[in-house]
């Protein structure tokens, strides 16, 4: 028997699905990662800790199955964080996270030179942060890598490979599938930029000796893989017209199915290719990270006594600090908790409310522009797992709220390796 392995790196884990050919998963593992380090606007890590935590996430598995009878493999990691190495894949630097937004200098180049791109002319994309790091090492020779690519190209001992999702925003054209004439202009050597491959095209086999000395077979294939949203995506099942996504984890990312590409700057809104259609969305900067600042361990006791039945309509706006992506892209967007209830239930459920309400307001601005709002919304992340919030979302977007077939992004890279999901 044949399996299909997914891995997909958070923002604070590696977690792994094994799945068989009838898309049954057989195994989900979970290894955490340190948290990104943040000095104001500057987030980054050490990739490091990327593979130490894999290997010891796939030495678990090696306990539960037999790893040579992996027959494809692929790889969702975090949107827009990016690192430079050597040509040898060596790391030059730690990586730049994909919430770091201390590339204001390098986003005003790209602004001029681009003509305002509705994507990268900002200080929160992979092509200013690479821009950062090129001009601080001062290197002549280097390779540009997202987060999934160099896993994936590690396995593979290759380091030249991407995929378009996660290089939309190092500014790779989607719509042209090639790399902007612009580019001619930018600080940057053009043969340093990966070769970019459609999502689920394999792109070479396992060569690493660590996996091999784990157990893998050297005629394993390397899919190209996506990012950790559109992984997610693909694991709910959704694939229609009128279906749309909405990951509640640390951030708020929706994302809904269009049959044409739709940007816009002023909103955040971006699209990635998904087969024939396109997932038109953003992410936001609300969700659970300010719940669990706000209300710490005692999130599920509180859900228990809120009232779904009457909304507070306070309009929060539950940032857990100032700046927003979408669906305002305003790096000065200040938190609205105010005025504050009494009561500490009705204080959470209107903080649920808000972001709810900013849920409902990105996919108005989708609509807005010349998407569709959704009929029918998936819901992945710890969010979707609270049923009181849920019924509270029912109210506030007025839509159909359906069980995604899987909550994890791994699952999702479990069935791109398994292949014919578009």
């Amino acid at each position: 028997m044949s399996f299909y392995l997914g891995i997909d790196f958070g923002t604070t884990g590696v977690r792994t699905s094994i799945i068989d050919k009838n898309k049954k998963e057989l195994i989900n593992f979970s290894v955490s990662i340190d948290d990104p380090i943040s000095k104001g606007s500057l987030v980054y890590q050490n990739p490091s800790l990327w593979w130490n935590a894999l290997i010891k996430n796939l030495t678990y598995l090696k306990t539960k199955i037999e790893l040579n009878k992996i027959e494809r493999l692929s790889i969702d990691g975090t949107s827009g964080t990016i690192l430079i190495t050597d040509h040898y894949g060596n790391p030059l630097d730690n990586a730049l996270m994909y919430n770091d937004a201390s590339a204001v200098k390098e986003s005003k180049l790209v602004e001029s030179i681009s003509d305002n791109h509705p994507i990268v002319s900002t200080s929160t994309n992979a092509l200013v942060r690479a821009l950062s790091l090129i001009n601080k090492l001062k290197k002549e020779k280097y390779r540009i890598l997202h987060q999934a690519d160099w896993i994936a190209c590690k396995i593979i001992d290759d380091y030249m490979y991407s995929d378009e999702n996660n290089a939309l925003k190092l500014g790779y054209d989607c719509i042209e599938r090639s790399w902007p004439k612009w580019f001619d202009k930018l600080p940057i050597e053009m043969n340093s930029l990966p070769d970019i491959k459609i999502p689920g095209q394999p792109i070479g086999e396992l060569r690493n000796t660590e996996l091999i000395d784990l157990g893998f077979s050297n005629k394993t294939k390397v899919i190209a893989g996506t990012t950790d949203s559109i992984a997610a995506f693909l694991a709910t099942g959704a694939k229609n017209i009128g279906e749309a996504v909405s990951s509640i984890g640390t951030t708020l990312v929706v994302k809904a199915i269009s049959n044409k590409p739709i940007y816009n700057k002023e909103f955040g809104i971006y699209s990635h290719r998904l087969g024939e259609n396109w997932l038109a969305g953003g992410a936001s900067n609300v969700g659970g990270k300010i719940l669990k600042e706000l209300f710490s361990d005692r999130i599920e006791e509180l859900s228990k006594d809120i009232d779904p039945n009457n909304l507070l309509n306070l309009n929060y706006y539950p940032l857990a600090q100032k700046g927003e992506r979408f669906p305002f892209n305003n790096p000065n967007k200040l938190p609205i908790l105010e005025p504050r209830p009494n009561s500490e239930i009705k204080f959470f459920q209107a903080v649920l409310e808000g972001i709810t309400n900013v849920e409902k307001l990105s996919y108005e601005k989708i609509l807005e522009i010349g998407g569709k709002y959704p009929k029918t919304i998936f819901t992945i992340g710890g969010g979707g797992k609270n049923l009181k919030w849920n019924e509270i979302r029912k109210k506030i977007l007025g839509v159909k709220l359906n069980k995604p077939l899987s909550n994890d992004a791994s699952f999702g890279s479990a069935l791109l390796a398994l292949g014919n999901i578009f």
